[in-house]
């Protein structure tokens, strides 16, 4: 376990919090997440922060509510359809309103009182850091942490020590109950996944963020008690739920997860066979367990995928918080700047005359000297989005900390002085539309100092771009700044190697090929790249094009037994 290191300075944020709270067979004034979460609420400042509140109740007959507080809206919904409807209902009102965050409450737990006043700290702490899309406590059920935890080699849950307060590098799961998700990362990745629209709703949100190269603050200055109805099924566990959350876990394992964390699966359901045996848990019970066990040995596991799509069908026909149909995907323009003042402006202007109300452009500046910032300044675009490092920490980590910190579902790779062709989102977004593509790269047009052409300055022309792992290992076609990804990508290519001499346009195009990923050339100049003296690649020496070679296929095989 490793922690991550802040790379910004912290900004000033006001906290601005949905809260959903999913009521079954319980009144408001009786949940304890309720009462104290508004108890929690007024000792918000309101120069800190604000919270809103959503009561969905579940309940197949529900009492309604009277007399309820400013900022609370209540909502029925007799169907009993889970939690991820209602989180994905409220994150709809979060984006109306405004809210930054979307916070989830189980109703039967319990927040400290100043839960909200040490959540914002924790968001203010969170902004130093690129890509943060979750906040989450320690949570605690007696003297055992619970939540958050992650996967040792992949498979083994660990869980943080108490009090551990930071950002781990290696993908974090948590709870539901007490966490507070950017509203932003959430859109990003389709919202909730109806499918598992009871059980392990949160490990696969989890599981979608860290797809998209997200990142989680764990605030273990924050604990939270919880009563997990898994560890006294006999008692707080139907039959039919135990069913339920059997099926949601083997779905998820197979969806999402590794086969050897399939396998420590498979023994932990085992042991708790054994156990259940032991104990003389309930005959019910006891069976449950013992089919779901057999279904895991003796079943292949694409028919048990199979199995659970159709399962869930009912389920998926909802709507989910995502593009509408026909709707073009939100676009990042990411890009590392550095000391790029004299050229910055006409790069930004060829960039934003594309983009659509919806897009961004995501500028990390890598402690620049010069007017970069001013020159960015001057534009006046509410889609421009800047970032500073604190510190110069290079050209690969800077454009890692773009595409962390991107919210959009195409990414594009830009560098603060080239020039964009007229038509370049739009022949890059008509080659997207093929799911099965991963990267788009094109043609690119070398120019000078001056915008002039260069003599024979076609780079990747048709016949020279060879999509390959052993092709690209040896002799690189892909340049970064021509270069489109799709989002979910990222948590298969990030983190980027550090200190190699290889660049992340490398990385990327190898690692996509490695895994299978798919590519397109256009073979179009859709990219003026300038060269210039400050030019942060430059031409290498034999020596120096062995080294990156060995380097890279180096990489590349730590990555494999990470």
């Amino acid at each position: 376990m490793s922690d991550v290191k802040p790379v910004f300075a912290e900004a000033t944020c006001r906290l601005t919090v949905t809260a959903v709270i999913v009521l079954y067979r319980m009144k408001p004034e009786l949940s304890p997440a309720f009462k104290s979460m508004m108890a929690a609420r007024e000792r918000l400042h309101a120069d800190v922060g604000e919270v809103r509140v959503l009561l969905w109740d579940n309940s197949p007959a529900p009492e309604g509510v009277r007399d309820l507080s400013e900022g609370v809206q209540y909502v029925t919904d007799e169907s009993n359809s889970g939690l991820a409807k209602a989180y994905n209902r409220a994150l709809g009102l979060a984006s109306e309103h405004g809210s930054d965050w979307l916070l989830t409450l189980d109703q039967d737990t319990a927040v400290p009182a100043d839960f909200f006043v040490k959540l914002a700290t924790a968001a203010r702490e969170s902004t130093r850091y690129a890509g943060i899309a979750a906040i989450v406590p320690q949570i605690a059920a007696g003297d055992r942490q619970i939540s958050p935890n992650y996967f040792q080699f992949g498979a083994i849950p660990r869980w943080y020590r108490a009090g551990y307060v930071g950002v781990p590098d290696e993908p974090v799961f948590a709870f539901n109950s007490g966490a507070m998700l950017k509203v932003e990362a959430l859109r990003q990745v389709g919202g909730y996944d109806p499918r598992f629209w009871l059980d392990d709703s949160d490990a696969m949100i989890f599981s979608r963020l860290h797809e998209y190269g997200k990142r989680v603050y764990v605030a273990g200055n924050i604990q939270v008690a919880h009563e997990f109805s898994m560890k006294d099924m006999q008692r707080r566990m139907s039959p039919t739920r135990y069913k339920n959350a059997l099926l949601a876990e083997t779905a998820f394992w197979d969806l999402r997860m590794s086969r050897a964390a399939g396998w420590e699966r498979t023994l932990r359901l085992a042991l708790r066979f054994v156990k259940q045996w032991l104990r003389k848990d309930s005959a019910e019970l006891r069976r449950i367990t013992w089919h779901a066990l057999v279904r895991r040995i003796f079943t292949s596991r694409r028919k048990r995928i199979t199995e659970w799509i159709q399962a869930t069908e009912g389920y998926a026909a909802g709507e989910r918080a995502t593009v509408p149909p026909g709707g073009e995907p939100k676009v990042s323009a990411c890009m590392a700047a550095y000391n790029g003042g004299t050229f910055v402006e006409i790069q930004l202007q060829s960039i934003l005359s594309q983009l659509s109300p919806q897009d961004e452009v995501v500028i990390v500046d890598d402690g620049s000297t010069d007017d970069t910032l001013d020159q960015i300044a001057r534009i006046g675009d509410a889609r421009v989005r800047v970032l500073r490092h604190e510190r110069n920490s290079g050209v690969v980590a800077t454009f890692e900390d773009a595409l962390r910190s991107a919210t959009g579902a195409i990414l594009f790779l830009c560098d603060d002085d080239d020039i964009w062709a007229p038509t370049k989102r739009r022949r890059f977004l008509n080659a997207l539309e093929s799911r099965d593509v991963e990267i788009v790269t094109s043609r690119v047009r070398m120019i000078d100092e001056f915008d002039r052409p260069l003599p024979d300055s076609r780079i990747n022309r048709r016949g020279r771009f060879l999509p390959g792992f052993w092709r690209n290992l040896f002799m690189n076609h892909y340049q970064g700044s021509a270069m489109a990804i799709r989002a979910s990508l990222l948590g298969r290519v990030l983190p980027f190697p550090a200190r190699k001499v290889f660049l992340h346009d490398a990385w990327i195009g190898t690692r996509n090929d490695l895994l299978g990923g798919r590519t397109v050339f256009i073979d179009e100049d859709l990219l003026l790249y300038r060269r210039h003296l400050n030019n942060a690649s430059h031409t290498k020496s034999l020596l120096r094009q062995v080294q990156t070679r060995v380097e890279l296929l180096l990489a590349h095989l730590v990555y494999a037994f990470r």
